[in-house]
């Protein structure tokens, strides 16, 4: 049997395909998702577009879960030899219990072999088809703002976000990601104008490809200032970009710089859906992050310098800190304990709770195989 690449799968939701010609059907395929806690929350209530104000981060949520139900049709009709899909349909159900909220999503399809009935003309051939004179100007205006950006002359108000949003620009992702860097790192609270680029900046990467805002978003997490971090993660959280891959090599990397933000965002930070394949990723995470921390100081004997003592005591300490007593919890100098986190950081113990919690909840959803 032949097998259809998955992404030329013809989907429609009519039961014919105009300009084909249905040779087999292959029968029914269906698929569902089950998308994340926080995928209605009011995340994406600072901004609105100029169309009606509809929420274009919201609208993305949705248009993210209902590719992924779609994909797993593609996938089904290719491997029954198939490269297209009529009738379909996707449904939306919201399930709650113990006071949490899923969200799934249901399609169906009749999966087919179809072929075209006619050529298609020199004019729909790839490189000749028309472009309209606002898309033009669109990829006009993109073009001046790299140029800018290459000078090192890039500025951005209000009326340049908004095009960057509504336009989903991705090629001046890099460039967004260092002048928020920027922003960031600046001393002292943010102006009332940071705040605005802060903002500004959520919507954006909430409105480009998922992968070109994971790219920036998690090479955030790994910067020296905690407020970049911090911001980083919380647009993560705020799109649901959770990537089980960067998550493991985030736990194989530095201590610091990816180790430690890697805990903070698998507690916090959703995927939009999850597949009965992440039931294992996730119990390997935890293994993980089970065995992957340990202490980082060390526990000492030095001279015991009392009037009253002539013996030895111990202490422990951790790189670039004090001699600390055995009873004393954190580092008089650096605030650090002795596993190498600080009062306020997320410890191993709260993801493993996290990805407990998750792995039972979907592992009830889907079953154990």
């Amino acid at each position: 049997m032949n097998r259809t690449s998955t992404q030329s799968v013809l989907v429609s939701t009519t039961p014919r395909l105009e300009g084909w010609e249905i040779t087999e059907y292959l029968g029914v395929v269906s698929a569902h998702v089950v998308a994340g806690t926080n995928i209605f929350s009011d995340i994406a209530a600072s901004w609105r577009d100029v169309f009606g104000g509809q929420s274009k981060s919201y609208k993305k949520q949705l248009e993210q879960i209902n590719d992924g139900v779609v994909d797993e049709l593609r996938e089904e009709a290719s491997q029954r030899g198939g490269n297209a899909l009529v009738g379909l349909q996707i449904d939306h159900d919201q399930v709650s219990g113990h006071n949490k909220e899923m969200f799934m999503v249901t399609a169906s399809a009749t999966a087919v072999c179809a072929q075209m009935l006619s050529e298609p003309g020199p004019d729909a051939q790839e490189g000749n088809a028309a472009v309209t004179a606002r898309e033009v100007g669109v990829e006009e205006r993109i073009v001046k703002l790299m140029n800018e950006s290459q000078n090192g002359t890039l500025t951005l108000n209000e009326d340049r976000w908004r095009f960057l949003i509504e336009n989903q620009v991705s090629d001046l992702a890099g460039a967004v990601q260092s002048a928020l860097t920027e922003v960031l790192g600046s001393p002292g609270g943010a102006t009332q104008r940071q705040e605005h680029h802060l903002n500004s900046g959520r919507d954006y990467f909430l409105s480009i490809p998922e992968n070109t805002a994971k790219e920036c978003l998690y090479e955030m997490t790994s910067h020296d200032k905690e407020r970049v971090v911090d911001w980083a993660i919380g647009v993560l959280e705020d799109g649901n970009l959770l990537d089980l891959d960067r998550i493991e090599s985030m736990l194989n990397g530095d201590f610091h710089d990816e180790q430690k933000p890697a805990l903070e965002i698998l507690t916090t930070v959703d995927k939009p859906y999850y597949e009965q394949g992440d039931i294992d990723r996730l119990k390997a995470l935890r293994s993980k992050v089970e065995n992957g921390f340990g202490e980082r100081g060390e526990v000492l004997e030095v001279e015991d310098g009392g009037m009253l003592s002539s013996g030895t005591k111990e202490v422990w300490e951790i790189k670039d800190g004090a001699h600390n007593p055995i009873g004393q919890e954190y580092c008089k100098e650096t605030g650090l304990d002795i596993y190498g986190f600080r009062r306020r950081d997320t410890r191993p113990e709260d993801a493993i709770e996290v990805l407990e919690t998750k792995t039972s909840a979907l592992t009830r959803r889907f079953g154990d195989g």
